[in-house]
């Protein structure tokens, strides 16, 4: 790592649902880490379900801070682009892919030509 690349952080999400009470407790954990101020990842493998909170942990998180989701359940990744929050926040496939910021996940639009 040269001296002007920033250290890169991943929290793995260890709840399978995330509500209101874990985005609280997660948003708590950022803010007293001082996390949500250094570019951080989410990594979402053990996800399995999430509520409207999440979406609005989201906005609010890419709002402020460097914040990146790894390891995206293809159904949630789904939801995410159709919502366009991935103008937004950058996603990866994995942690390598987010410590080098190489080949992000980019919603491509493909349309039926007859």
């Amino acid at each position: 790592m040269t001296n002007n690349e920033e250290k890169k952080y991943v929290i793995n999400v260890k709840s399978k649902e995330l509500n209101f009470k874990s985005l609280a407790d997660l948003a708590i954990l950022l803010n007293k880490s001082g996390l949500d101020e250094k570019p951080f990842a989410l990594d979402l493998k053990e996800v399995e379900s999430v509520t409207e909170d999440f979406f609005t942990f989201i906005k609010n998180f890419s709002e402020a801070t460097k914040l990146t989701l790894l390891n995206i359940p293809s159904e949630l990744f789904a939801i995410l682009n159709l919502r366009r929050y991935d103008k937004n926040v950058k996603m990866f496939n994995n942690n390598l892919d987010f410590i080098q910021d190489k080949n992000e996940l980019v919603n491509r639009k493909f349309h039926v030509v007859k």
